[in-house]
């Protein structure tokens, strides 16, 4: 998902060939809104975007198959106090009850917490997962990138390398594993995509400060592939999701 200027919040359709085509926008959003893609929590098995605002306040927008999402679309609230999170990310299921969850971390102590999607269609409340991710620049939801059903975490560092955090499918994620060195220092926006190439294996897409964008394909093992260049012109998106 991308939102532009103007404030429209966009579906970058993947082609199934590694590129994106076909935008589907709503329009009507605040440029300072950050979005959440989050699989499915309503149940109504139609992806769910969670939006959280300047406020702090938080929704789970609950659009039809197919349908762009705009302010009016039907959600459920998740509160306020959302503003003290400068990572929201969902990295799928890792609670192994069939439901996405969302970790999200602390701006000011770098604690991470865990929260699991409920079958009401909202967060269970939050549970602690490490006290101080401060190293941390930035911190992706990646899908199952190593094949076991569970979803899992990226993290890259202030150094520029790049960990594997696998999910346990108890809510928990076992020790890191370095991927890469010297990775993606000119990144702004590192985003898990799921499977756009076709090989049923999840992908990565990052965009650099040019507003290029790239992509790394995923080995199914929990590594990536070498980088290819997949659009330009992005750099006008305030937010990639």
């Amino acid at each position: 998902m991308t939102l532009n200027g103007s404030g429209g919040l966009t579906y970058q359709y993947g082609t199934g060939k590694g590129t994106f085509t076909g935008k589907l926008t709503g329009s009507g959003w605040a440029t300072s809104n950050k979005a959440v893609p989050f699989g499915d929590l309503s149940g109504d098995r139609c992806n769910d975007v969670l939006v959280r605002f300047s406020s702090g306040a938080s929704r789970a927008y609950r659009p039809a198959c197919g349908a762009a999402v705009t302010p009016s679309t039907a959600y459920t609230s998740l509160g306020g106090g959302w503003q003290q999170y400068d990572v929201l990310t969902a990295p799928g299921d890792v609670s192994g009850d069939g439901r996405p969850d969302l970790i999200a971390r602390n701006t000011s102590t770098g604690t991470v917490y865990l929260y699991k999607g409920t079958s009401a269609g909202n967060l269970s409340a939050r549970v602690k997962l490490y006290d101080n991710w401060k190293t941390y620049k930035k911190i992706v939801g990646a899908g199952d990138l190593n094949g076991d059903g569970i979803g899992d975490l990226l993290a890259q560092d202030k150094a520029n390398n790049l960990y594997r955090y696998d999910g346990t499918g108890k809510g928990t994620f076992k020790a890191r594993v370095k991927l890469f060195g010297n990775w993606g220092g000119s990144y702004n926006a590192i985003v898990g995509v799921g499977d756009i190439t076709g090989d049923g294996k999840a992908d990565i897409v990052s965009r650099d400060t040019s507003g290029a964008v790239w992509r790394n394909n995923g080995n199914g093992k929990g590594s990536f592939g070498g980088r290819t260049k997949i659009a330009t012109g992005w750099q006008g998106y305030k937010g990639l999701f």
